[in-house]
């Protein structure tokens, strides 16, 4: 892994032999659409120092391979993976790619404490009832409620 760590604003479908490193912020198992006993992929939202950030996928036959190396809140250096446009109704992150693992892919554990933490994006209420926000791009809302007791 002797090539270079690119930022991931940076990642394209050009080439295979990319090196990231990399907060994992989320992490989560995709159920088969038909069988939902039976898990499809491992799906994540990776981070970078930047803030910038990447969805991954592994899919069913490569899950024996990375499912222990891949813990969220985790930092990693991932190299030898794929790229492809990110399409659907329903996206993780606005990045215009995702990330496909393959066997090549070679996943080494980092440490790196300048990663952030999370990656969460605030917009106001009044954005939300104003249709200002990308409905294509999965956002988590947080109610509140706050009792004063006098």
């Amino acid at each position: 892994m002797a090539h270079s760590i690119t930022m991931l604003s940076d990642i394209t479908p050009l080439k295979e032999n990319w090196k990231i490193k990399v907060r994992i912020i989320q992490l989560w198992e995709k159920p088969d659409y038909y069988k939902k006993t039976e898990i499809k992929a491992i799906e994540m939202v990776l981070i970078d120092e930047k803030g910038s950030k990447i969805q991954a996928i592994i899919k069913k036959f490569l899950m024996d391979k990375f499912k222990n190396l891949m813990k969220e809140g985790s930092s990693r250096i991932i190299a030898n993976f794929g790229v492809e446009l990110n399409l659907g109704k329903h996206r993780p992150t606005i990045h215009t790619y995702r990330i496909n693992f393959f066997y090549k892919t070679i996943v080494k554990e980092c440490g790196d404490d300048k990663l952030p933490l999370y990656g969460l994006e605030l917009f106001s209420f009044d954005k939300i009832l104003q249709n200002e926000i990308d409905y294509a791009i999965l956002v988590g809302v947080i109610f509140g409620l706050f009792i004063l007791h006098i």
